[in-house]
């Protein structure tokens, strides 16, 4: 395992001459006994994702006299060489591990322990490791990783070496922060592996910032230890801020839906949801799919099985897959509407390979459950649909504002305001799906709350936790990123295969930018110079 070396999609000669370039830009300093770690445990080697990252803990490491080092799992040998452009220091966290033989030994026992005692996903959870909960983190990143799409008993060898490999790479770090003081971490993610390794640092006391191509963040936790969600954050803010907000809101999210069911705006991830699909009408569907006519229709948006599966905090399910599963056998329960299963459209993206929503269909189907296929528009849902089922999901958001109501059973930004109908436990959620037929359509002042709602999380003008980047180079740099996933969304989440040409190109006007401008005048170096200023150091 130490012995791979970390992907770097980057012509050589290219780097060469970027390093050339960037070392002049960075004097030597006298630092403290503290740290600032860059951790790029969770990102894709693209340079336009690790540039403001790197920049951004330059900042900090100029203000506060802190020193840098950089994680990754494994090594590379021109990577080290472009890092230490910066003055900073690599480390390969594979290659700690395998000097720490007692970090080794109490991974093995606490897996040994859980598998002989537990072994199941539900206790997979709940497992703790240096006094904080990591076995969410766990979950999070076996299934991510693999091609499980649930846990429900995790004796098995993907489970084992998964679990083993990152509690030894946890108890790892917890010695190194014992012996060095991180004071400072700018990460990539708050989920899987990553958010474990958050707790960690944040327990000894490290402030830590998130920066990406479009913005910076300080990543909040909650008194129990865990990270605020950031939809429960969104849902905070937007709450704070709904009394000021005109009907000039309500026009603006007409337009901005309008624009999104073409698949003109949102993530670019998401707009596979709408563009170049059908939309059809309740007619068509109920004609094809042989539909009562005479019933209401409730579409279940289904999650991506394997996608950050505590995004909306805790759930009365296991995760999105168990969510799914029970969901439809309470479907074939309910025969005074028509079920209809709608799949995320980016759920192939996401190793949702083996075990996949098709094949559960095919088990639960029956003759009031049906499946809406791929080709069709997420357009379309607001012709068909009565009633949406989700856990948290964007849909129940954009439809709120045609009028349809949405039961959900997680903590999306769009929570309580009213308009959604949330069972709180589990029994409640099962006796709500027997019932279903009983929710009426969303009231016109609902409608005018959800468009509100929708507007403050969507159109940039409201006060977040996100500080945005707009200055000349985080524009080229945000720009050239866009384009690369607009360009290949697929191979961007499979692998790092086809960035080469994108690393490439952006390296070299990066490379350009840095041979004529001062780099301690970019926001991202300016954010971080401020944040280890700000914070006392």
């Amino acid at each position: 395992m130490g012995k791979r070396e970390e992907q770097l999609p980057l012509s050589e000669e290219l780097v060469k001459q970027f390093i050339e370039v960037n070392q002049k830009q960075w004097p030597k300093i006298q630092h403290t006994e503290q740290y600032v770690f860059i951790n790029f445990s969770m990102v894709r080697m693209q340079m336009g994702w690790i540039l403001p990252k790197l920049l951004y803990a330059k900042g900090i490491e100029m203000s506060a006299k802190v020193r840098p080092v950089v994680l990754t799992w494994r090594e590379n040998h021109l990577l080290t060489e472009l890092i230490k452009s910066f003055g900073m220091k690599h480390v390969s966290l594979d290659k700690m591990n395998h000097t720490d033989y007692l970090a080794a030994l109490k991974a093995g026992m606490k897996t040994a322990g859980f598998m002989i005692f537990d072994g199941t996903g539900e206790g997979l959870k709940k497992v703790r490791a240096c006094d904080i909960l990591a076995g969410k983190s766990l979950y999070e990143d076996i299934i991510r990783t693999s091609a499980l799409s649930t846990i429900k008993s995790a004796r098995n060898k993907i489970c084992l070496k998964k679990m083993c490999h990152i509690l030894w790479t946890t108890y790892m770090l917890d010695r190194l922060c014992k012996k060095y003081q991180p004071a400072y971490v700018v990460c990539d993610d708050i989920a899987y592996h990553e958010n474990l390794f958050l707790k960690l640092f944040q327990k000894y006391g490290a402030r830590i910032y998130n920066t990406s191509p479009v913005g910076e963040e300080k990543i909040i936790f909650e008194k129990d230890g865990e990270i605020r969600k950031r939809g429960i954050r969104s849902g905070m803010l937007i709450h704070q801020n709904f009394d000021d907000v005109d009907e000039s809101a309500v026009l603006w999210s007409e337009q901005y839906l309008r624009e999104r069911y073409e698949g003109k705006n949102g993530r670019n991830i998401d707009k596979g949801a709408f563009a170049g699909k059908k939309v059809i009408s309740r007619e068509t569907v109920i004609r094809e799919q042989g539909l009562d006519p005479h019933k209401k229709n409730v579409v279940i948006m289904a999650h991506t099985f394997t996608d950050a599966v505590f995004n909306y905090g805790d759930l009365y399910f296991r995760d999105y897959y168990d969510w799914t599963e029970q969901t439809l056998k309470l479907a074939g329960e309910n025969t005074a509407v028509n079920w209809i299963l709608k799949p995320h459209p980016t759920r192939k993206s996401y190793n949702e390979s083996e075990d996949s929503i098709e094949d559960m269909y095919e088990r639960f189907k029956k003759p009031n459950i049906f499946f809406l296929s791929d080709d069709v528009s997420a357009e379309s849902i607001r012709n068909i649909a009565d009633v949406l089922v989700t856990i948290g999901g964007n849909a129940g958001a954009e439809f709120a504002c045609e009028g349809i109501p949405a039961v959900i059973v997680g903590k999306p930004y769009y929570s309580s305001f009213g308009y959604t109908v949330e069972p709180k436990t589990r029994e409640e959620y099962e006796e709500c799906l027997k019932n279903i037929h009983k929710i009426e359509r969303l009231d016109s002042e609902q409608i005018k709350t959800a468009k509100k709602v929708f507007y403050l999380k969507n159109s940039g003008t409201m006060k977040t936790e996100t500080a945005k980047y707009s200055d000349e180079f985080a524009i080229l740099v945000n720009n050239a990123y866009n384009q690369m996933q607009e360009e290949m969304p697929l191979q961007y989440f499979k692998s790092n295969d086809g960035t080469k040409s994108y690393n490439d190109a952006l390296l070299k006007q990066i490379t350009e930018y840095f041979s004529t401008h001062d780099m301690k005048g970019c926001e991202y170096y300016q954010r971080g110079f401020l944040r280890g200023k700000d914070d006392g150091q």
